[in-house]
C-alpha cells in the first residue's frame, strides 16, 4: 500500500501548541516533530484519511479473523483480564465503553466481570460484524463527531489505541466529556524512551543498524509517548488524575499474566496508565 500524506502540521495533535521543530526521521523517510510544550513526539506530515482507511479497514479484518473472539486460552484474553482487574482495584463495575475494540477480547472480559458495555471502531463494516457477531453496542466513524451521551460512562479503556488516531487530543478532550465525574481513564501504548528503544537510538547513532527508527513503527503509529510527560499533560491540559502507571511488557504462563525481573524493571517498551477525571 502506498503512502500518501497531508500538509505538514503546524501544532502539537496532542496539546495544539504550535512550539514544535522536527527531531528526526526514520529509515522510511517519515519525519517526526516534537513538541517543546508538552514534550510529545507524532509524525509530521501525517497521513491522509484515505490511506489510514483503506489500512485499518486491511488490518481489522485480518486481526479479527486470526483471533477468535472470547478465546479464554489467547494470551490477549488473560492481558485483558489483568487490565481490568488494576481498573478494579478504584472503581466498582459500571459503564465501560472500549475504544479501539478489535477483536472484542477486552470487551468479552468487562461484560463477564459484571460490567455493562459499548465499544467503538473506526471502520463501519468491521463495526457491524463486531456488534452483529457479538450484540454489543458498537459505534463508528470519527470518534470526535459521533453523537454519545456526556458523564454517561464509568470507564473508558484504550489499550495501545492513543498512537494510532491523527486527532489524539481531541480524542481526550471527548472522554473527559462522556466520562462521569470521579470517572476511570485507562490508556496503554508504547514507551518511546524505554531503555529498550534508547539502547537501539544510541545503535542509530553509531550506524549499526539498517532500519534507523524502526521502533516508531510509522507504518501504523502517529504519536509517540513517554509515560511521566504523558501524564503531566493529561493532568494540566485534559484535567485528569494519575493513579497509577506501571510496565505494560506482559507475559503469559497457564493463562495468567507474570512479568519477569527484566521486564519489570528495565525493558519497559510499553507502559499503562490509570487515571480518574478530577
Amino acid at each position: 500500500m502506498k503512502f500518501t500524506f497531508d500538509q505538514e502540521l503546524e501544532e502539537c495533535i496532542v496539546c495544539g501548541s504550535s512550539d514544535i521543530n522536527y527531531f528526526t526521521q526514520d529509515h522510511k523517510g517519515i519525519r517526526i516533530f516534537k513538541c517543546n510544550n508538552c514534550n510529545m513526539k507524532f509524525m509530521n506530515p501525517q497521513y491522509t484519511d484515505q490511506y489510514l482507511s483503506d489500512f485499518y479497514a486491511e488490518y481489522q479484518s485480518k486481526d479479527f479473523k486470526h483471533h477468535r473472539y472470547g478465546d479464554e486460552e489467547n494470551p490477549r484474553f488473560a492481558k485483558h483480564q489483568d487490565n481490568i482487574q488494576l481498573i478494579e482495584e478504584y472503581i466498582n463495575p459500571g459503564k465501560f465503553f472500549s475504544i479501539g475494540s478489535g477483536n472484542g477480547f477486552d470487551m468479552k472480559v468487562a461484560r463477564d466481570r459484571g460490567w455493562e458495555v459499548e465499544g467503538y471502531e473506526v471502520d463501519p463494516d468491521f463495526t457491524k460484524e463486531l456488534a452483529d457477531k457479538f450484540s454489543i453496542k458498537m459505534y463508528s466513524g470519527k470518534f470526535e463527531d459521533i453523537d454519545l451521551p456526556a458523564e454517561t460512562y464509568d470507564c473508558v479503556y484504550m489499550n495501545h489505541v492513543i498512537e494510532h488516531p491523527k486527532n489524539p487530543g481531541e480524542y481526550l478532550s471527548k472522554i473527559r466529556e462522556i466520562l462521569k465525574p470521579g470517572g476511570i481513564l485507562y490508556i496503554a501504548t508504547p514507551n518511546i524512551d524505554s531503555l529498550s528503544i534508547k539502547i537501539k537510538k544510541t545503535l542509530d547513532s553509531l550506524g549499526l543498524r539498517k532500519k534507523k527508527g524502526s521502533y516508531y513503527d510509522t507504518w501504523q503509529h502517529l504519536t509517540y509517548y513517554n509515560p511521566h510527560h504523558f501524564s503531566n499533560i493529561l493532568s494540566s491540559k485534559f484535567g485528569f488524575e494519575t493513579l497509577h502507571m506501571s510496565n505494560d511488557v506482559k507475559k503469559i504462563e497457564n493463562g495468567k499474566v507474570k512479568n519477569s525481573w527484566i521486564d519489570k524493571y528495565l525493558f519497559k517498551s510499553g507502559f499503562r496508565i490509570v487515571l480518574r477525571k478530577k
